[in-house]
């Protein structure tokens, strides 16, 4: 037992010298050399970013709707007599065409009954104005008359005062004057009255002839004329049928300009007036849709075919609907009936469904294809080589393209590769500066 309790005793501070030279010689080994590791970068495909002129524009749809919609309504009631035969749903009309008449008889008696009364005091106003030069004529001769007694009566009293004549004489001298002078003041009275009674005739003679104008206009709206060309959408009378004023008798579309009201969504507005260049000329003017200098076209497609008109913007809807927040945009396209070429293009008609595409004004904007968006994001190497992701707003998008705006300058490319995870500042290399290096280097 002693001799294993002495073995025991050499074993710990054997092991106690074993570990302290183990350290020793970690302790005073030298370190292998350290290798520097470069920073990890990834390929990617870049391209040059910068402004490119570029024309926005939105599309939406609408159904043609003739700009004209004439509604035939008689002015006056009556029995119709004529009724033009191409008076017919779908049937083209020109202008001037007669396409209605109503017996006329009450209205040709309505105004002979009124030339008659003009007539009648026209001739009360010629006889007033003879009436009045003889009142005139009267007046003079009695005028001088009255001179004449007056004389007498001057001398008259001259012989009275010398007892050459009695007094009853002179009463009678007296008598005759102012006998002559009532007829004076009658005629005086009588003319001074007769502009009055002309007046009155003359206001007569007036009424007389608006009744007579009237009575014309009634009689010739008898005839129904077309005002334009146009097309029959509608009939609802027949020959001799007696209809009243104000029935609806026909309905004609005219076919020279067309309407189409496209539905744009609020955002697809803002973007056209977006591209608005607003000139100091129009700043002390009211707005108008011809300021905006927005252009437009409409498309008519299927499967088989397509045909597009030019169109012009006629003006935009004052409210907003409140279902699909959208606002209405009226385009117009006129077009000529006698010029279409059958087979080649089609006419425009009211119903049809067509897509309306409108067009801002060109204008310099960030435009970089739709498939180097990350959600609201571009990925960006800058002069360093180096990932930037820059937040970005669309302003719009067309054709693969869209345009951008963000803290954006020309020394930057734009990286099309998708990069996962994206980190900032990752260090790029430009794919096509590597295919570079390889050729280099095979040579």
């Amino acid at each position: 037992m002693d001799m294993i309790k002495g073995k025991r005793w050499y074993f710990f501070p054997a092991l106690a010298v074993g570990v302290v030279i183990l350290f020793t010689v970690i302790a005073l080994k030298e370190h292998p050399p350290l290798e520097e590791q470069a920073e990890p970068s990834k390929l990617v495909d870049v391209i040059p970013l910068a402004k490119s002129p570029i024309v926005a524009q939105v599309d939406a749809f609408g159904r043609v709707a003739p700009k004209v919609q004439w509604q035939l309504l008689p002015e006056v009631g009556g029995k119709i007599i004529y009724k033009h035969p191409d008076l017919e749903v779908g049937n083209m009309l020109a202008e001037g065409t007669l396409l209605l008449s109503i017996d006329p008889l009450d209205y040709q008696i309505r105004l002979a009954q009124a030339q008659a009364d003009r007539k009648a005091l026209e001739g009360q106003l010629a006889g007033k104005d003879l009436t009045l030069a003889n009142l005139k004529l009267s007046l003079e001769i009695e005028t001088s008359r009255y001179e004449l007694v007056l004389s007498d009566l001057t001398r008259q009293e001259s012989l009275k005062k010398q007892n050459l004549i009695s007094q009853s004489d002179l009463d009678t001298e007296r008598q005759n004057v102012l006998a002559q002078k009532q007829k004076v003041q009658d005629l005086n009275n009588s003319i001074n009255l007769m502009p009055n009674e002309i007046e009155v005739l003359q206001a007569q003679l007036q009424q007389a002839l608006a009744q007579e104008q009237e009575a014309q206009s009634q009689l010739d709206k008898t005839q129904i004329r077309l005002p334009f060309e146009g097309r029959v959408a509608e009939v609802s009378v027949e020959n001799n049928q007696v209809v009243s004023t104000q029935q609806v008798l026909a309905r004609i579309n005219g076919t020279e300009i067309m309407e189409v009201e496209a539905q744009l969504s609020i955002n697809d507005l803002m973007t056209l007036m977006k591209t608005v260049k607003q000139s100091s000329s129009q700043s002390d003017q009211l707005p108008s849709v011809e300021m905006l200098g927005l252009s437009a076209e409409i498309t008519l497609k299927n499967d088989v075919y397509q045909y597009q008109w030019p169109a012009k913007i006629s003006r935009i809807g004052e409210t907003v609907d409140p279902t699909l927040a959208t606002v209405s945009v009226v385009l117009q396209v006129e077009q000529q009936y006698r010029e279409l070429k059958v087979g080649q293009s089609p006419p425009l008609v009211n119903g049809m469904f067509v897509s309306a595409r409108i067009k801002g004004s060109e204008k310099d904007y960030w435009v970089v294809p739709e498939r180097a968006l990350h959600g609201d994001k571009l990925y960006l190497m800058d002069s360093d080589d180096r990932l930037q992701l820059i937040d970005v707003q669309v302003l719009f998008r067309q054709e693969g393209l869209a345009a951008v705006q963000g803290e954006l300058n020309d020394k930057m490319q734009l990286v099309l590769t998708d990069i996962i995870p994206a980190v900032s500042g990752l260090v790029l290399r430009n794919s096509a500066n590597q295919a570079s290096d390889n050729e280099e280097s095979a040579q």
